[in-house]
């Protein structure tokens, strides 16, 4: 082995080496650092290694020792096998920034350099610390995944923001997590070892820091200095090992208050591409207005209600879009109630996502498609359903209402836009003399003005035929305003218990059989002919008649997300055997936050309403 003279001569043989005595070896003392030069060298597809050690994809990969396998002396060789594999990556990786930046500031190369010394100490002690459990290095899978995120940097602050910062701060919580379980497994040589890597990897993780402050706009907060510099797929998740979360550390390190907190809390996939979310409640008002711009006003109260939508509907994998992102103090205070956010961007960020993100689907609160959004879709399925359905009509001016509700005996009625929410635009009609009926724009659904008992809502998910189908997912109890404003939603385990024995017969003995079958094919059928799959609601209810309660089957069909389905949803997450309520209040000083009452707003930043869930006692 020809001893270097120069660092570019070093890196060169640390990178493209293929023994591990190449890659292993310190620099001789006499090595001279070059001169800065303009930067050229190309990165290579893999680093050089012996073919046994060579990095290979996912195929064969091999699992990562539980807690409880440690106490086994070959799963212990394997988790560091595990951490050799990414001790000798980062070796390579520190080798290729110095000849990637030859450009860059002395003082820079000079600390990558002394980093990847250390480095090379910790691989040799993982190796002889495995051959103590009889393994050898090659034994078992080696990822490239390390190589694949940071090999592609383009300047010293990529270099220092996805290595130093990313994956070496990752290893501030593995470090520490497992010097303490190998200690507790006995293996005090490992643990020790650990224990000592850590304290190095505390120093390397500062050294990062340094020159990212260094670099970085002055305006600019560690964090998002940091956090704008990874680019997708790199995200902050991968800055935290998937073990407790080590502040001490961080802050030994040098990293502030902020950052540590804004990482805490940070949540993005690690590996399956995330299905997006956004929350747009003013969906039907743009399907019927091309052009659609939402009002101040509307803007304020989807602000204050989305963070309900962002914590009920997308996994802990998927990416969800927001006006406002959460204060940290919000993040801890939920998270106390085992509620934590999804990775978060801004909705204004929407068209860059999607130009620049791989996204598996996407899932806004509704699609402004008026076919799907219309009450006429709701009096399609009426009329499969119901042999003998309430009267009701399409009206576009005064006179066809007048024409229409002449014919019929009943007095009081309703008119509803076909593209409406939230009650908005519902007009209540009564027979009488003179000029009874307020004039309208568009056109409406006419029916009779029934006296609701009971008002609720049947949820169904619509999945591809591969995946499932149609299926219905229960029965939510729904309180609205007598102007039709939505109030709450109740999700229960057993939707007729607690209910009044007439409500809870005709629930049990024929809403929810026929929600499962004839409701479940009819609803199957016509979602299928619009080639919608999401989320559905039917709004339902019981009603006084002369000849006692009935069932009004459907009332509306919303082909989007419901408040019922996010007290579903939320219900699962919080209390699956006890019912939950979700509902708003107009200031903090109206709640009693407790252990069942859940602020899922944030109280210091709503203008309008701030969404809560109630976890009802059993």
């Amino acid at each position: 082995m020809i001893e270097p003279r120069t660092v570019s001569e070093f890196a060169e043989r640390v990178l493209m080496g293929t023994s591990l005595e190449e890659k292993l070896t310190h620099a001789p003392k006499s090595l001279v650092l070059d001169p800065p030069k303009r930067g050229g060298f190309k990165s290579p597809s893999l680093p050089g290694r012996p073919n046994h050690l060579k990095p290979r994809s996912n195929d064969g990969k091999s699992p990562f020792p539980s807690e409880d396998q440690i106490q086994n002396e070959e799963q212990r060789g394997i988790l560091l096998h595990f951490f050799a594999n990414h001790e000798l990556l980062a070796v390579e990786l520190m080798a290729l920034a110095l000849l990637k930046f030859p450009d860059a500031p002395d003082a820079f190369r000079k600390g990558v350099l002394r980093t990847l010394q250390e480095e090379q100490d910790h691989t040799r002690w993982y190796l002889e610390r495995m051959k103590s459990c009889g393994l050898t290095f090659g034994d078992y899978h080696l990822s490239p995944m390390i190589w694949s995120h940071i090999s592609s940097m383009e300047s010293p602050l990529d270099y220092v923001s996805r290595l130093s910062l990313t994956f070496e701060q990752a290893n501030l919580d593995y470090a520490n997590h497992y010097s303490k379980v190998l200690s507790q497994a006995g293996d005090q040589k490992s643990a020790d070892l650990l224990a000592k890597i850590y304290k190095d990897e505390i120093a390397h993780v500062g050294y990062g820091l340094k020159w990212l402050r260094r670099w970085k706009e002055n305006a600019q907060s560690d964090w998002d200095a940091w956090h704008k510099q990874l680019h997708f797929p790199l995200s902050p998740i991968r800055a935290k090992g998937m073990t407790p979360f080590n502040e001490e550390g961080r802050r030994k390190a040098g990293l502030d208050e902020n950052f540590i907190s804004s990482l805490k809390h940070f949540q993005a996939s690690r590996g399956r591409h995330p299905d997006l979310y956004w929350f747009n409640p003013d969906v039907e008002l743009a399907a019927a207005f091309k052009n659609w711009t939402p009002p101040k006003r509307i803007e304020e109260v989807s602000a204050d209600l989305e963070y309900a939508f962002v914590l009920a509907a997308p996994s802990s994998d998927d990416l969800a879009l927001v006006r406002k992102i959460p204060r940290n103090e919000h993040r801890e205070y939920l998270e106390q109630h085992n509620l934590t956010f999804p990775e978060l961007a801004l909705l204004t960020e929407l068209e860059t996502i999607q130009n620049q993100r791989k996204i598996r689907d996407e899932h806004p609160w509704g699609k402004p498609k008026p076919e799907l959004l219309s009450k006429q879709l709701g009096l399609k399925l009426r009329s499969i359903l119901d042999p003998d359905p309430i009267p009701s009509a399409i009206c576009r001016n005064e006179p066809e209402i007048r024409r229409f509700i002449e014919i019929h005996p009943l007095k009081n009625w309703i008119a509803k836009p076909l593209l409406n929410s939230a009650g908005r635009g519902i007009l209540k009609i009564s027979k009488g003399s003179g000029n009874y009926i307020p004039p309208i724009k568009g056109s409406y659904l006419i029916e009779p003005w029934l006296t609701k008992a009971r008002e609720f809502s049947l949820l169904y998910h619509f999945s591809p035929p591969e995946q499932g189908g149609l299926r219905f997912l229960g029965l939510c109890h729904q309180e609205v305003s007598k102007s039709g404003q939505w109030l709450s939603s109740t999700s229960a385990p057993k939707p007729a218990s607690g209910l009044p024995p007439e409500h809870a017969r005709l629930i049990s003995n024929q809403v929810l059989p026929e929600a499962k079958k004839e409701i479940l094919q009819a609803l199957s059928r016509l979602l299928e002919e619009h080639q919608y799959h999401g989320p559905v609601c039917i709004d339902s209810f019981l009603h006084y008649t002369s000849e006692g309660l009935q069932w009004h089957r459907v009332s509306e069909i919303n082909a989007r997300w419901s408040m019922g389905r996010l007290a579903h949803q939320l219900r699962l997450k919080l209390s699956p055997n006890r019912s939950l309520t979700l509902t708003t209040a107009t200031s903090e000083a109206a709640i009693q936050p407790s252990k069942s009452t859940i602020l899922l707003g944030d109280p210091a930043t709503a203008k309008t309403r701030i969404p809560i869930a109630i976890i009802q006692k059993k």
